[in-house]
C-alpha cells in the first residue's frame, strides 16, 4: 500500500492488484495490471536460453486485458485499431483528418482550407524547425477564426522568436498590415496614445523614494494576472517583481535550476510600473543572443512590450532541444526634474533584456537583475564654474605674487612650477568639495530627498579630487627638497666674546653643538596638528555619522564630500586645542631659542642666495661678500630685538651696509614681501614684531602647515573615493606620512652634517 494520489488515503502500488480491504499483492513479471485494476493478466511470452521474452504489441495496436462484458482476458491481446482511428494512450482514438473536406489539409491535427496554406508566404528564415513552423501555421488560422487561446499561443511564438521580421514568420499577422487583423491578437508593442505621449513614464511627488515594477502574465482569455511569489526575497531575486529605491543601483547574479525556468516556457510576460495608484505600460528592449538588436524596420514602433523567460525549440539539425533563457534584465530609470512642479520627478523607465544558450553540459544557469539609474544635473557643473572661476584667480594671484618674492631672494625661477601646482590645487580641491555640498543642501531642501549626482557629475568630481591630489604632491616634493638643501650656520658667540684676552677658541664646541643640531633636527619634521590625531579623530567622526550617512544616496561624490567634512572638522578641532594649549603652555618652538641661549649659539638658515633666517628675525641680504667701507650709523626701529640684531650684525658683519625694517602687516598675514626696501648693496633686516616663533621654522615642516595639512587631506579624500573605506584611507595616509617624515629627516640631517660638520 502507498499512499493516494490526494494524499488522505492508501491504494496499491503501481504494478499492483488489491485482494480485500487493505492488502495488495504485486503482478509478477510476466503479467499487467487490467483496465480496470483489479486483476493480473498474463502477457503471452516464452523461454529462451532461461530468459523470459515478452510479447510487445506493434505500434499501430493496442493492448486489451478484458472482455466487452469487463471480465479478464486468460491473456493479454493486441488489437488494430480500425481504418480512421490511431492508438493515443492504449486507446483507439479517431484521426481528425477524416473529417477534412476535399479543399482541406491537415496540419497539425486541424483541417486547414487548402487556399490558405498555398497563399502564405514561403518561410526563408531558416530557423524554425519543420513542426514548430506547421504549429505557427495553424495557431495563426485558428487566430484569424478569434480564438483566443491560439491567438495568445502566437504571440509568444512570435516574441520567442525575437519578433521575426519574416513574412512567413510566427509575426507575420503583426508585420503585415494588408491582413485583417483578429479582434483578439494581443498587442505586442508599447502604442502611444494622445493620453500617454510618452510610455513608461510617471511622476513621483515630494519624498517619494520608491517604485514597483511588477510582471504580467496574459492568460488564455486576453486578461492578464500579475505574477505573485510569496516565496522569494525580493531583495535578493532576480525576477519580477522587484521594488526599487530611487537612485540605488545594484546589480545581482542567481543561479537558477532549468526545471524551475522551464515552468515559464510557454508564457510571456510584459513589465508594469505601479506608481501613484495606477499601472504604467514600460517598454522592453530585447537583445539576441548574439547581442544584436531586434530589427525594427517592419514594426510601428522600437518599444516592445514583451519579453519571455526560458524558451526550448527543436534544432532544425540535430534531433535535441536548444534553449534560451533570460541572461540579463537591465531595468534603466531616467529621473528628470518636472520644470511645471520642481518638487516631483519624472521617472522614464525602460527595460532592456539579453538571453543566452543554456550549455548541455549544466543543468544551470546564471541570470542577473541590473538597475542603472540615469540621474539629472545636481548644479554640480555650475558651481564649479563660480568657485573654479573665483578661487582660481585669487590663488593664483597669490602664487604669482609669492614667486616674485622668491625670485627677488634669489629663488629660482622654475619654482613658478610648484606654486602654480598647488594654487590649482587647492582650487581644484575647495572648488569640488563647496560645488558638492552645495549641491547636497539643495537636494535634500527641495525634493524631500536626496538625489544622487549624475555620472558626468561624479566623473568631474573625481577628476578635480584626483588631479588636485597628483598638483598637490608636487608642491609638497619642492617644499621638501628645498628644506633639504638649506645652508645651516651655528654662531658661536664664544669666537668673538673670548673669556679673557688671547684666549684660543675652537670653531665649534663639540657637545653644545651638538645639542643644538640634534634639537633643530628634531624640529623639522614637526607640526602644528600631527596627522595621526587628525585620522584618528576624523574616523571617529565618521563613524558617529554613519546613521545619518545611511540616508545618503550611495554617490562616490557625496561620500567624500562628508568624509572631507569629517577630516577637516578633526583638524580644526585639533589646531585650536593646539593654540589653546600654546597659550597657556607655551609654544614648543620656544624650546629652540632656549637650546641656543643655554649652550651659547645661534641658528642663521639660508633658505635662498639672498634671504636667511635668524631665530628671532628675518634677513633679506644682498652682496654680503662685498666689503663696503665707511659704515656709518645707522638709526634702528624702536624694536628691542631690532637693536639686538643691530649689535650683532654691526661685529659680526662689519663694514657692511644694513638697515632694519619691519614687516607690514600684510605681509605677515600672507607670508610675503611685497615693499622694496633699500637698493643697491644694502642689505635689509626684517623682522616681525611680537613674533613668538622662530623665523628660522619657516623653512621647517612647521612653517609649511598649510600645505602638508591640505595635501593629506586630498589624499585621504582621494583613497576614500576610490575605495570607499574609511580605514583603508586613513591607514595609507598615515603611511605616506611617515614614509615622507622619515625621508625627509634623513635627508635633512644629512644635509645638516655636511653644510655644518657636526656630528650629532
Amino acid at each position: 500500500m502507498v499512499p493516494s494520489a490526494d494524499g488522505f488515503g492508501c491504494s496499491c502500488a503501481e504494478h499492483s492488484v488489491p485482494v480485500g480491504i487493505g492488502r495488495c499483492k504485486p503482478c509478477n513479471a510476466t503479467e499487467v495490471v487490467s483496465a480496470d485494476g483489479y486483476t493480473c493478466v498474463p502477457r503471452r511470452c516464452q523461454n529462451v536460453s532461461g530468459r523470459i521474452a515478452c510479447r510487445k504489441c506493434p505500434h499501430d495496436y493496442v493492448t486489451v486485458t478484458q472482455n466487452i462484458d469487463g471480465s479478464p482476458l486468460k491473456e493479454v491481446q493486441c488489437v488494430k485499431c480500425a481504418r480512421g482511428f490511431r492508438p493515443i494512450n492504449n486507446v483507439c482514438a479517431r484521426c481528425e483528418s477524416c473529417t477534412c473536406a476535399k479543399n482541406q489539409i491537415i496540419v497539425r491535427g486541424i483541417c486547414i482550407p487548402k487556399t490558405y496554406v498555398n497563399s502564405r508566404p514561403k518561410y526563408e528564415e531558416n530557423s524554425l524547425h519543420p513542426l514548430a513552423l506547421l504549429d505557427v501555421v495553424k495557431h495563426e488560422y485558428l487566430c484569424m477564426q478569434n480564438d483566443l487561446r491560439a491567438c495568445q499561443t502566437l504571440a509568444n511564438e512570435c516574441v520567442k522568436n525575437f519578433y521575426s521580421t519574416d513574412a512567413a514568420g510566427p509575426c507575420r499577422l503583426w508585420i503585415q498590415p494588408k491582413l485583417v487583423t483578429p479582434k483578439a491578437l494581443p498587442r505586442l508593442i508599447v502604442e502611444s496614445t494622445l493620453e500617454d505621449k510618452n510610455p513608461g513614464e510617471t511622476y513621483l511627488g515630494r519624498k517619494r523614494d520608491s517604485i514597483l515594477i511588477a510582471a504580467a502574465v496574459f492568460s488564455t482569455d486576453g486578461r492578464f494576472k500579475f505574477i505573485k511569489d510569496t516565496n522569494q526575497d525580493h531583495s535578493t531575486s532576480c525576477r519580477l517583481p522587484v521594488k526599487i529605491r530611487i537612485g540605488r543601483d545594484f546589480y545581482r547574479d542567481c543561479i537558477i535550476n532549468v526545471s524551475k525556468l522551464a515552468e515559464d516556457l510557454n508564457e510571456t510576460i510584459s513589465p508594469y510600473l505601479y506608481a501613484e495608484g495606477k499601472l504604467v505600460q514600460i517598454p522592453v528592449y530585447p537583445r539576441k543572443p548574439n547581442g544584436q538588436p531586434i530589427q525594427k524596420g517592419t514594426w510601428i514602433s522600437s518599444k516592445f512590450k514583451r519579453f519571455f523567460i526560458m524558451d526550448g525549440s527543436l534544432s532544425i539539425v540535430t534531433n535535441t532541444t536548444n534553449y534560451v533563457y533570460l541572461r540579463t534584465m537591465e531595468i534603466k530609470l531616467q529621473i528628470e526634474r518636472d520644470k511645471a512642479s520642481p518638487s516631483s520627478l519624472r521617472v522614464q523607465v525602460s527595460v532592456e533584456v539579453s538571453y543566452a544558450s543554456k550549455s548541455p553540459l549544466s543543468e544551470s544557469v546564471t541570470t542577473t537583475l541590473k538597475v542603472v539609474h540615469v540621474m539629472p544635473e545636481a548644479g554640480v557643473h555650475r558651481g564649479l564654474e563660480i568657485w573654479g572661476g573665483v578661487l582660481g584667480c585669487l590663488l593664483t594671484l597669490y602664487a604669482m605674487v609669492q614667486w616674485r618674492g622668491v625670485v627677488r631672494r634669489g629663488g629660482l625661477y622654475v619654482s613658478v612650477l610648484p606654486l602654480m601646482a598647488a594654487a590649482l590645487a587647492d582650487t581644484f580641491y575647495f572648488a569640488a568639495w563647496f560645488s558638492t555640498l552645495h549641491a547636497l543642501a539643495a537636494e535634500a531642501g527641495t525634493l524631500g530627498l536626496t538625489l544622487p549626482l549624475s555620472k558626468a557629475e561624479e566623473r568631474i568630481i573625481m577628476a578635480f579630487v584626483y588631479t588636485a591630489v597628483s598638483l598637490k604632491a608636487v608642491k609638497v616634493a619642492w617644499i621638501n627638497f628645498n628644506q633639504c638643501r638649506c645652508d645651516v650656520f651655528f654662531l658661536d658667540w664664544s669666537e668673538y666674546n673670548p673669556p679673557y684676552k688671547g684666549a684660543a677658541t675652537e670653531k665649534y664646541n663639540s657637545w653644545r653643538a651638538s645639542t643644538l643640531a640634534r634639537e633643530w633636527s628634531r624640529m623639522q619634521t614637526m607640526r602644528r596638528v600631527s596627522p595621526g590625531y587628525t585620522t584618528s579623530l576624523a574616523l571617529l567622526v565618521l563613524h558617529l555619522l554613519v546613521p545619518w550617512r545611511y540616508y545618503l544616496p550611495p554617490s562616490q561624490g557625496y561620500k567624500w564630500a562628508v568624509a572631507t567634512i569629517a577630516w577637516w572638522s578633526s583638524y580644526i578641532t585639533l589646531l585650536s586645542s593646539r593654540w589653546v594649549v600654546d597659550r597657556a603652555l607655551g609654544s614648543p618652538t620656544a624650546a629652540l631659542a632656549k637650546i641656543c641661549s643655554s649652550v651659547g649659539l645661534s641658528l642663521l638658515v639660508f633658505e635662498e642666495e639672498h634671504y636667511a633666517h635668524y631665530i628671532h628675525g628675518r634677513i633679506v641680504y644682498k652682496q654680503l661678500s662685498l666689503s663696503i667701507p665707511a659704515l656709518g650709523e645707522t638709526e634702528t626701529r624702536q624694536s628691542l630685538l631690532s637693536r639686538f640684531l643691530a649689535a650683532f650684525f654691526e661685529r659680526a658683519l662689519d663694514g657692511l651696509s644694513w638697515v632694519a625694517s619691519e614687516r607690514t602687516v600684510f605681509e605677515r598675514l600672507l607670508n610675503v614681501e611685497l615693499n622694496t626696501r633699500e637698493a643697491g648693496n644694502t642689505s635689509t633686516l626684517l623682522y616681525d614684531p611680537d613674533e613668538s616663533t622662530p623665523s628660522c621654522f619657516a623653512v621647517t615642516w612647521w612653517g609649511e602647515e598649510w600645505s602638508l595639512a591640505t595635501f593629506e587631506a586630498m589624499l585621504f579624500g582621494s583613497l576614500m573615493m576610490a575605495t570607499n573605506e574609511p580605514l583603508i584611507a586613513a591607514l595609507v595616509t598615515l603611511i605616506v606620512w611617515q614614509v615622507m617624515m622619515r625621508l625627509r629627516r634623513g635627508f635633512g640631517n644629512r644635509n645638516q652634517r655636511e653644510k655644518t660638520d657636526i656630528q650629532m
